[in-house]
């Protein structure tokens, strides 16, 4: 059997974040809804989030330093992502055993812990295993395919969801988690040795507040993904419990903006790399920003459903263009001896707002200033605007086996 086809890496290796974005999906939904049967809190039901985040941002440091190290037989990332997405999967089947708010807790902690063990890995392994003129289009592909996770996760909160028998919603998860990696890793895929960079040997530094791009684009991830917490993993607070939608009508949501992500990977996935990323990164930053404006001036006098899910929808475009051009600029401002590491500083940057983020905003809209938030998260989509516009990129129009 041949691996490692070219023309087939960059498809078969999006598949496995189909389970991680499902995973991430289901924090706007089920595993909200699942945690309001114990608590009315917002800010308390933000502990799920921030204990996450937290865990989160310290695994995928700690991954990204040791699977540069590591030697199997599968290679250095595929260990950590099979392992990781396997744990994961049964930690979610275990979901309905909880009993009280701080047993799922507890629960949803760990396999949140488990599933950023294997994406820190993973998000490594895209850029591995396929030629350097594939990145951006490997790169692309994972996330719309990470949306394709969203969007199935919002099909599941949308028409499976039961709350009296959450079981049929977590079990399906599970399976779809551990399908999506280990038919594809190391079955179909297996890592070239060719394409790993000589990594030295590991010493806590602070390297990047001297490399200013890399620091700019750190400061651009912690807003985006700062922002973005409103309406993944606070999205039933804000808009069932503040803005009285319906839970299934908030947990069609995942569905819309997955959508629009894959609209936007299945017409431009090949287009992504003729364009300038300084330019993407602009284009989506100002158009999240202008979006989240107009979703709070017409949720102020309007409850219409088709309103919310449009404003989603058009929110889903801006934000994926901009989720893929962050790691594919990481890709090439980052010291190649240290892609792993660096790669977990950005999740890192990813994991940490979500943290600070989540409890604010649950602090929020536990006190009534829900109708705030929308203008507080297009604020700092703007300022995520302004540092995009003073960063110095070299040309990133890329030829194949060359980047030039």
């Amino acid at each position: 059997m041949k691996y490692n086809i070219r023309r087939w890496n960059p498809i078969l290796i999006a598949i496995p974040d189909i389970g991680i974005g499902l995973m991430w999906g289901s924090l706007s939904n089920v595993v909200a809804f699942y945690g309001y049967l114990y608590t009315n809190s917002a800010e308390e039901l933000a502990k799920i989030y921030s204990v996450a985040a937290i865990i989160g941002a310290v695994t995928q440091v700690i991954v990204g330093i040791l699977s540069d190290k590591t030697k199997h037989r599968w290679g250095r990332r595929t260990p950590w992502l099979v392992y990781g997405m396997i744990l994961a999967a049964i930690s979610i089947s275990l979901w309905p055993l909880a009993t009280s708010f701080n047993m799922f807790l507890v629960l949803s902690g760990i396999s949140c812990m488990l599933v950023n063990v294997a994406q820190c890995a993973y998000y490594t392994m895209v850029m591995e295993v396929v030629d350097k003129d594939q990145i951006g289009y490997a790169n692309t592909l994972s996330r719309t395919s990470a949306t394709l996770g969203m969007f199935l996760m919002g099909w599941l909160a949308g028409f499976l969801w039961d709350a009296r028998h959450p079981s049929y919603t977590f079990f399906t998860m599970a399976a779809i988690i551990l399908l999506s990696t280990i038919l594809i890793v190391p079955v179909l895929i297996k890592e070239r040795p060719e394409n790993y960079t000589q990594s030295e040997p590991y010493r806590f530094t602070l390297d990047f507040l001297r490399n200013k791009e890399i620091l700019k684009l750190f400061i651009i991830t912690f807003l985006f993904f700062g922002s973005n917490t409103l309406v993944v993993q606070m999205a039933t607070s804000l808009f069932a419990k503040s803005y009285q939608f319906s839970e299934h009508t908030v947990g069609k949501l995942g569905m819309f903006q997955a959508f629009a992500s894959l609209c936007f990977g299945f017409t431009a996935f090949k287009l992504i790399d003729a364009f300038n990323r300084k330019h993407i990164l602009l284009f989506s930053t100002f158009g999240l920003a202008a979006t989240f404006i107009l979703l709070a001036v017409f949720l102020s006098s309007s409850s219409n459903s088709f309103i919310l899910y449009g404003g989603i929808f058009i929110y889903g475009l801006f934000f994926i263009a901009g989720k893929v051009c962050i790691y594919t600029v990481l890709s090439m401002i980052a010291p190649e001896n240290k892609l792993g590491e660096y790669i977990g500083l950005l999740n890192f940057c990813i994991a940490l707002p979500q943290f600070f983020f989540s409890i604010f905003f649950g602090y929020m809209i536990d006190a009534g200033y829900y109708k705030l938030l929308l203008p507080f998260a297009a604020f700092l989509y703007f300022c995520a605007f302004v540092f995009a516009i003073t960063m110095k990129l070299a040309s990133t129009k890329i030829h194949k086996g060359k980047v030039s």
